[in-house]
């Protein structure tokens, strides 16, 4: 029987579709999945890979078939050299022992006890906004999220205050992942050992995280805290088995995948929503009466949470549009049928939310903004955490964040947004608003 091949989009007889995937990888997807369908056939070079773009076609590859599709994969190829074998790229054995250490960071009653430190370190921020506001002072909200989750991250995970080191590290993230996504892009990239301009950039970014990380990791060995955070989960955990712990190589690996994986991405979901509430003020002003309505003046607590389910619906929404994670990959470990057509053994296949959110079979309207589409919870084509057993472990914890974080800002501070920004999404990794969000800060009264 002849093997069908999928429909691919016109490119290069060298070096197939290289060229756009390298400028304009949104609009490649776009395009194709509105062209050709729900199983697209790209060429990167040598390389082959299927964009598949139907809830259906991810359950396959996510959860019926998963055992057939893994993480070694060229992206997490990419990603290891930041984060080395990791919950984030480990295949097997490696990756469940890991999830099973992590997993009770994240269960339902360790989120209850995170609120109190979001809300603490949103109040923070808005406390030093409040001196900005009265200079007529701009700020990058994009950059603000980034520092500021990356803080929350630090008290709620590492049981640290790391305000001194926001902005190195947010400096080093971006050098980081943008050079990891760089080299994913191309066909043919320098040995990584090789003193090119960019890898050694890379090195250093890379270097600046580590010191930052050894140090947290010498203090929790030689003085555990009283309260358990994640670093105390990993330095103190013990193989069933065997009995043996966690080098401090590979506590590093997962203390790095949470500042890159835990702040980045929950940073940008939120500066995507601060954006687009700056468009849609009357849903700015629903969040803000939730919160006044649920809390008064005080800081919101973790029961508080049910009652901010516009505040959730608006970031729901958001990370429907602009997911930061618009992409995930996976190696084909034997060739299958995925939507009629041939899989082969070897190649990759790509899911991409952000196709997906936009697919006209499953989202009605699906370029406008409306936050009410998710007092629905019925959904089947969002995947902004991915989907089966490798759904993301702190997709709680996220939510938490943006229901808190989204109206304490909006309750204290309105915007007036700098002329002449496009909000034109950036892909690397993640996807971030190019060039930030510059606004001016409005203290209510």
């Amino acid at each position: 029987m002849k093997r069908r091949i999928a429909p691919s989009p016109p490119g290069s007889p060298i070096t197939g579709h290289l060229n756009r995937l390298r400028n304009d990888v949104l609009g490649l997807l776009t395009d194709a999945t509105r062209e050709h369908g729900d199983v697209i056939r790209f060429r990167v070079g040598p390389l082959v890979m299927h964009l598949v773009n139907h809830p259906d076609h991810v359950a396959q590859v996510m959860i019926r078939n998963r055992k057939n599709y893994d993480k070694a994969s060229r992206s997490s190829d990419c990603l290891a050299l930041i984060c080395g074998e990791s919950l984030l790229t480990a295949n097997g054995d490696v990756w469940r022992q890991r999830r099973r250490i992590i997993q009770p960071m994240f269960h339902r009653a360790a989120v209850e006890g995170f609120v109190t430190s979001i809300a603490t370190c949103t109040q923070e921020m808005l406390d030093a906004w409040s001196v900005k506001a009265k200079a007529s002072e701009a700020v990058d909200l994009a950059s603000e999220m980034m520092r500021l989750t990356f803080r929350v991250v630090g008290r709620c995970l590492f049981g640290v205050d790391l305000e001194k080191e926001a902005g190195a590290v947010e400096e080093a993230m971006h050098v980081m992942v943008m050079h990891t996504y760089r080299r994913w892009r191309s066909i043919l990239n320098a040995p990584p050992s090789w003193p090119t301009p960019g890898n050694l950039r890379f090195r250093c970014a890379v270097a600046e995280v580590d010191e930052i990380i050894a140090g947290l990791i010498a203090r929790q060995r030689v003085q555990p805290p009283a309260t358990p955070n994640l670093l105390t989960m990993l330095t103190g955990s013990r193989d069933a088995e065997s009995g043996l712990g966690l080098s401090d190589a590979e506590v590093r690996n997962e203390a790095i995948t949470f500042l890159l994986a835990g702040h980045e991405t929950t940073a940008n979901g939120l500066a995507w929503a601060l954006f687009l509430l700056d468009r849609h003020p009357e849903h700015a002003e629903r969040v803000r009466t939730e919160l006044d309505q649920a809390c008064g003046g005080r800081l919101p607590e973790f029961a508080d949470l049910p009652q901010l389910s516009h505040a959730l619906h608006v970031f729901e929404e958001s990370v429907r549009l602009y997911p930061p994670i618009w992409a995930m990959e996976r190696h084909v470990i034997a060739e299958d049928e995925i939507g009629g057509y041939h899989i082969p053994k070897g190649s990759g296949v790509i899911i991409s939310p952000y196709t997906l959110h936009r697919h006209p079979a499953f989202w009605e309207e699906p370029e406008l903004f409306r936050p009410e589409r998710f007092e629905r919870r019925d959904h089947e084509a969002y995947y902004p955490f991915g989907a089966g057993p490798r759904f993301c472990i702190g997709s709680e914890f996220a939510l938490a964040e943006a229901r808190v974080i989204l109206p304490m800002i909006l309750r204290r501070f309105c915007f007036v947004a700098e002329p002449g920004q496009s909000g034109e999404p950036e892909p690397g990794i993640t996807l971030r608003l190019k060039d930030g969000f510059r606004v001016r800060l409005e203290e209510r009264l």
